[in-house]
């Protein structure tokens, strides 16, 4: 199976789970000034959820399994 296509956005896109009708994704993207943003970034059609914390993301994207 291939990889769906990263959500659009600027910088760094790292597919990190993936079920049939969704995917987790991190975004890196730099700020200039040397830092980077971490975002991770659920797409479950027609949503999409945007999480500052791993563990938030993930426990979201597992949750979704059970509805």
């Amino acid at each position: 199976m291939k990889a769906p296509p990263p959500p659009p956005g600027a910088g760094h896109w790292t597919l990190l789970q993936e079920r049939v009708d969704r995917a987790l994704w991190q975004q890196d993207e730099p700020d200039g000034e040397g830092r980077i943003f971490t975002r991770f970034v659920i797409l479950n059609p027609p949503e999409t959820l945007t999480y500052d914390d791993f563990d938030e993301a993930e426990a979201m994207f597992l949750a979704l399994e059970r509805d």
